[in-house]
């Protein structure tokens, strides 16, 4: 990450179009040539190489710009830690639910090492919220982390089933009221 914030910001607006590209090119489960990417991008292929030597390299990127993003949107403080910790969780539904191709391309392509880093993210994350949600007796303290993880570990490996959106969000509802402090 410290390398990305170190990139002018020509390069950074480079790296930026190849990754929105890929994102809906993995999104839309289309199959591109990889030098493709760098025209979908608007740039040259050797700012394609220089930036994502391979298709894998992209689709972690890509993958680690979401669970970012995923993250980012828990830490507005503006809002009560409860409130916060069920939107995030209703959130990280709704974009499992709305992104099931690149969920797809990710576990095709992201390695087994990324995919843990984002999980330890999301972990992280849903870690402070709790802490934080605990603190202020909007939830039981009796329940960790990795108990909602696998939570939503489950939610998102069952999307084959035919009312998987329906099930995730009463899932996801489920934990959010099993929190709640009695």
């Amino acid at each position: 990450m410290a390398e990305e914030r170190a990139l002018r910001a020509d390069a950074r607006r480079n790296r930026d179009a190849i990754v929105a590209a890929a994102r809906s090119v993995f999104e839309h489960d289309e199959q591109i040539r990889f030098d493709d990417f760098a025209e979908r991008a608007g740039v040259g292929v050797g700012t394609l190489y220089r930036h994502f030597p391979t298709r894998e390299a992209l689709a972690a990127a890509v993958y680690q710009d979401e669970v970012a993003a995923l993250c980012e949107r828990a830490r507005d403080a503006s809002r009560p830690a409860g409130e916060r910790l069920a939107g995030f969780l209703r959130a990280f539904v709704d974009h499992v639910i709305e992104h099931v191709a690149l969920a797809r391309a990710f576990a095709a392509l992201v390695s087994p090492a990324t995919q843990a880093e984002g999980g330890s993210e999301l972990e992280r994350t849903v870690a402070d919220l709790m802490a934080s949600a605990a603190a202020d007796g909007t939830i039981r303290d009796d329940v960790t982390p990795g108990a909602v993880m696998i939570a939503l570990h489950g939610i998102g490996s069952a999307i084959d089933r035919p009312d998987w959106a329906m099930e995730a969000r009463s899932v996801a509802e489920l934990v959010i009221r099993g929190l709640e402090a009695p």
